[in-house]
């Protein structure tokens, strides 16, 4: 495909020989997009259920792997999140949530980036304790926000999937 897609453009992609989800445009590498799922993949899961960020978001990850290990139209990656490692798809980072205007203040992320009732991982740890990680917001307040609660896998946490693709 031809043209640049601006971040926000819903897209469906066949991830498999019959399933088609709906993603958004994160960002328009050129040959390349990098798109995230429009909704959650899977809830209630911990960032890494030791309740240490040292190890990265392995819970999450492992997670994510579980659930697009099966999306084989997406290409073949290795996202490693501190051995968590997953294929298909890779958790938001806090700075691309940021790069679309995400930041710590109520009402900052696009609605497009947030769920009306799940808060959603990012692969960021908190750099000031070793307890903490980013989280995107649900609707109701649209930002990102830096969470204690790692290591449990409440009902309202989940993980949106991050994929690249190719515009060919």
């Amino acid at each position: 495909t031809s043209g640049t897609c601006s971040a926000g453009t819903s897209i469906n992609y066949k991830v498999n020989g019959s399933i088609t989800q709906s993603f958004y445009v994160l960002k328009d590498n050129g040959s390349t997009l990098t798109l995230i799922s429009s909704s959650v993949v899977a809830t209630s899961v911990a960032w890494d259920s030791s309740g240490n960020n040292q190890y990265g978001p392995r819970t999450a990850t492992q997670k994510l792997e579980s659930v697009t290990s099966s999306w084989t139209n997406v290409p073949a990656n290795t996202y490693n999140e501190s051995t968590g490692t997953a294929t298909r798809a890779r958790l938001i980072t806090k700075a691309e949530a940021e790069s679309v205007g995400c930041t710590t203040s109520t009402n900052s992320c696009p609605t497009w980036l947030t769920d009306s009732s799940y808060w959603h991982w990012t692969s960021t740890p908190h750099s000031s304790s070793t307890s903490i990680a980013w989280i995107v917001r649900p609707s109701s307040y649209r930002s990102l926000y830096s969470t204690g609660n790692i290591g449990n896998s409440n009902s309202v946490d989940g993980v949106r999937a991050v994929i690249t693709i190719s515009k060919k």
